[in-house]
């Protein structure tokens, strides 16, 4: 009696067999490079902005796998689901939002008992928008509703505490925020520094200052900086402090001399697109 074959390489030639054996061990490690598992050794780094995160090899796990406590992903929505790119063609990439960072998010908080990272209290995901805010919103606020368990919300006006702040940037949808009476929002928006002086812009609704750094500063971090826009760089973020609101610049220059500058006078989040660059700058920082 012939033996009964019971598994697909028992129909195969041994040298196809080694081959589709191989295949699958090397898809199997591919995925789980791909799914990631939290690192047991990361120092958190807070002020690490992961900018343009989308563009990473692992987007949202190599920025948590260095640390980083701030992530942004510009976001397009098509047929009811948001693809993160920073232009229309990258919408193909098929970088789901959900998928990357509001799931992935959530099992990290669950895995580590209610934080991103133990002793983070706020992890911060910047959404910007790129068309039609108001419609994007719409779309957007159901799903961040799934995840309200991990998120900062705010209720009329009363912020509540969670593990993840959720700051929409870019396109802002901001007449939805206009009327708030009986809502509950699961983000905020950035503000720029003239909202800080603004009364037509409610305080509760403002998650962060986000401002172009050549709105404020030419200085690029080579030669000396200037002391007149040292002493108004320091001005606007005694200001935003002042007011209980990180700050952060976009379109700033990324270089070791700019971001110990930043560090030293306390802006909350330093852009970066160099994931391991800044994480080894963290690491040989010298605080004066």
């Amino acid at each position: 009696m012939m033996p009964i074959k019971t598994h697909l390489t028992d129909f195969m030639p041994q040298g196809r067999c080694c081959r589709v054996v191989l295949f699958f061990a090397v898809l199997m490690t591919f995925n789980t490079f791909l799914l990631g598992t939290p690192p047991t050794d990361v120092k958190p780094i807070r002020d690490g902005h992961s900018h343009n995160d989308y563009w990473r090899n692992r987007p949202m796990l190599d920025a948590l796998d260095h640390g980083f406590c701030s992530v942004e992903a510009d976001v397009f929505l098509r047929d009811g689901q948001f693809w993160a790119g920073h232009s229309k063609a990258e919408i193909l990439l098929r970088r789901n939002l959900e998928t990357i960072y509001l799931k992935t998010l959530k099992e990290r908080i669950d895995a580590n008992g209610g934080t991103v990272y133990p002793g983070v209290e706020t992890f911060y995901l910047w959404i910007d928008i790129k068309e039609e805010p108001e419609t994007a919103w719409a779309a957007l606020s159901p799903l961040l509703e799934k995840y309200q368990d991990i998120l900062c919300t705010v209720t009329d006006g009363v912020k509540k505490p969670g593990p993840v702040q959720v700051i929409l940037t870019g396109n802002r949808p901001l007449k939805a925020f206009e009327d708030h009476k009986g809502k509950t929002f699961y983000a905020l928006l950035d503000g720029r520094a003239s909202d800080l002086d603004d009364p037509g812009v409610p305080a509760w609704m403002i998650g962060a200052v986000n401002e172009n750094w050549g709105r404020i500063c030419s200085w690029k971090g080579k030669g000396e900086f200037p002391a007149d826009q040292r002493a108004k760089l320091k001005a606007l973020i005694d200001k935003a402090h002042s007011r209980g609101l990180p700050l952060r610049f976009w379109g700033a220059p990324q270089n070791v001399t700019f971001w110990t500058e930043l560090r030293r006078l306390k802006v909350d989040f330093i852009n970066t697109d160099h994931l391991t660059t800044f994480r080894n700058f963290d690491r040989n920082y010298q605080p004066e």
